[in-house]
């Protein structure tokens, strides 16, 4: 499912980041500081903000560059994540009843 773009993000920065990053703080940061990034743009500019989507997307990345430094499959992860997230909007949409 995310096999394409994990790839693409390998081959873009595995190598550096395999000899460059020692610890998954380095992700863990820059996740946060990505996550931060969207959130200061929706703050200003709201959900319409100039290229909101990219900072949105950039969090993807991210994310797919840190399960390639662990050296996981992102497409079964997302699959086990849709479930979680299918599984928690089932119940949310339950309660609201």
């Amino acid at each position: 499912m995310l096999k394409e773009a994990q790839e693409a993000v390998k081959r873009i920065s595995y190598e550096a980041h395999k000899k460059e990053v020692f610890t998954s703080g380095f992700f863990i940061t820059l996740l946060a500081e990505q996550v931060g990034q969207v959130a200061e743009k929706y703050i200003d500019e709201g959900r319409m903000g100039k290229d909101i989507e990219v900072d949105i997307a950039d969090v993807i990345v991210a994310s797919l560059a840190y399960l390639n430094w662990l050296e996981k499959d992102a497409s079964e992860a997302f699959k086990k994540s849709l479930e979680k997230h299918e599984n928690a909007i089932r119940k949310f949409t339950e309660k609201r009843k």
